[in-house]
């Protein structure tokens, strides 16, 4: 079982070119070559056609230098010992200076226990109501580009941090990467390397006294079972000297706050905080 002869055939020639950009520095195409390819047995198979000397093997460079690399390899019998051999060249254009921007948002529901104006949502009785919710909604960029290189191990701070300058019109402490991915093309027996990275940040407006800088910090109320009495801290008790089974307001220095409106909300800081502008997105 062998290979008597294989042939390149011109009307077999073709290619296509596409941009979703529209874009002659973000192409993607496909060419194609077509092959004969005479055995001298009828039992050879297209595994034996497909590895014959002369047609070229997955990942081969295309001949005209392009930047394509042959993607698939379709043998076709047209008769006990003759084949046709299509051979398809895949590739893109890899312009680093192209950026692909989309903007979205996101709804999270938060805890609500402040209304439009400010004041503390209690009863008709001064107790504070709990289960509340509102629908929050965070504006999304999503950035797609091309990039030579990439460090995972840099990448990974950003997971756990928030914008420490101005970031797309944002001030600090509002953006946060939430999402980040690259896909990694190797070219055919080079070493250079291409990744095409989609990162999504999302901003955060600050709310209810919180500021730029807070917020991605968590806010929570001041508040608990115990309170301090002087040098000493006991349980919360009411008008009847019961021990409460609810939380009671608490003020800064632990003392009981009686008052919805002057209750102390404290924001722990949870993110770190470095340049946004570092990551090179944009």
């Amino acid at each position: 079982m062998s290979v008597v002869d294989v042939s390149k055939m011109w009307s077999k020639s073709g290619g296509s070119f596409t941009s979703e950009t529209y874009d002659p520095f973000d192409q993607q195409w496909a060419l194609t070559e077509g092959y004969q390819v005479l055995v001298d047995d009828p039992a050879d198979d297209a595994v034996v056609v497909a590895s014959a000397i002369g047609i070229p093997p997955l990942g081969a460079p295309h001949p005209s230098g392009v930047d394509a690399e042959v993607s698939s390899i379709v043998p076709s019998p047209l008769g006990p010992v003759f084949w046709m051999v299509v051979v398809t060249y895949t590739g893109e254009t890899i312009e680093p200076g192209t950026v692909d921007v989309e903007w979205t948002d996101v709804t999270t529901t938060e805890p609500c226990d402040r209304d439009w104006n400010g004041a503390a949502i209690v009863t008709e009785n001064g107790e504070q109501v709990d289960g509340l919710s509102v629908d929050v909604a965070d504006q999304i960029v999503i950035i797609r580009r091309k990039f030579a290189t990439i460090n995972p191990a840099a990448l990974r701070e950003y997971r756990r941090s928030t914008n420490s300058d101005t970031y797309l019109g944002w001030p600090p402490g509002t953006a946060r990467l939430v999402g980040l991915s690259a896909k990694n093309r190797f070219k055919f027996g080079q070493i250079n390397e291409a990744w095409d990275v989609t990162a999504r940040i999302q901003f955060r407006e600050p709310f209810a006294g919180t500021t730029a800088a807070q917020a991605w910090y968590k806010r929570w109320r001041h508040e608990g079972l115990l309170v301090k009495d002087g040098v000493n801290i006991r349980r919360a008790i009411d008008s009847f000297g019961q021990q409460k089974t609810r939380p009671v307001l608490l003020k800064a220095d632990g003392t009981e706050e009686t008052d919805p409106d002057a209750a102390v909300f404290i924001h722990t800081q949870v993110y770190g905080s470095i340049p946004y502008s570092a990551l090179g997105l944009v």
